[in-house]
């Protein structure tokens, strides 16, 4: 199956994807996924600061989240220096669904279960089902519908969007030239990290990846 994003504007469209600031999940290594809707922590809400300020003069025209609240309360912190900036919440945006680990804490049992399931997709198994959850390629689908809907709306604009962790490492292998779901799990993903990806003529590619040049003593974590 092809891993491709063909279908980018003509005009040049500048896109910001950034993953939501830290949850108190997040710090403990609980898996989240798109059923555990949980707040920013004191450190999110510092970190999502923290990129607001960064990103100030930036020329945003809309701003985009996931449904969850952790995405929608960092959208919500970056859309206020860019007041009255439109802003619009896409459930396509949410987490991969990580079924029957959601919630889990760290445990020997949990680690190998999920090593398993990463190991079966460096085999390219992305079609594995997780049991009450999804598989790799239904994340690849929703990726693909948000991206769509974003790009047709917003062409030749700047837009940010807020989503997820490993959401955005199968929406930037998808979307980047040159790149495979194969390369997934090298694509970092920082809470609050800023992924500036730039859309022209059939072509997408990332001007910064993962940068995370706004914070400095704020914890960062980056499960799953």
């Amino acid at each position: 199956m092809d891993d491709s994003f063909p279908h980018t504007p003509a005009a040049r469209t500048t896109l910001y994807l950034v993953r939501h600031g830290e949850t108190e999940h997040n710090r403990r290594g609980i898996i989240q996924g798109g059923g555990v809707d949980s707040e920013l922590n004191d450190t999110g809400r510092a970190q999502a600061r923290a990129l607001a300020e960064r990103l100030q003069s930036a020329p945003l025209d809309a701003l985009y989240a996931s449904t969850l609240q952790r995405a929608r309360q960092t959208a919500d912190i970056l859309a206020r220096p860019h007041e009255p900036v439109s802003r619009t919440h896409l459930r396509d945006l949410s987490e991969m669904d990580w079924g029957v680990f959601e919630g889990a804490p760290p445990s020997e049992e949990r680690d190998a279960a999920m090593g398993a399931i990463k190991s079966d997709w460096r085999a390219g198994h992305y079609d594995r089902t997780i049991e009450e959850g999804e598989s790799i390629r239904d994340v690849q689908a929703r990726a693909r519908r948000a991206l769509r809907h974003i790009l047709v709306r917003e062409a030749g604009r700047t837009v940010l969007a807020v989503t997820h962790g490993r959401y955005l490492r199968v929406l930037l292998a998808t979307f980047l030239d040159d790149h495979g779901l194969e390369d997934m799990q090298a694509l970092g993903h920082s809470n609050t990290c800023v992924n500036r990806v730039v859309c022209e003529d059939g072509r997408a590619w990332a001007e910064l990846q993962n940068c995370t040049a706004h914070l400095s003593s704020a914890e960062v974590s980056s499960p799953a």
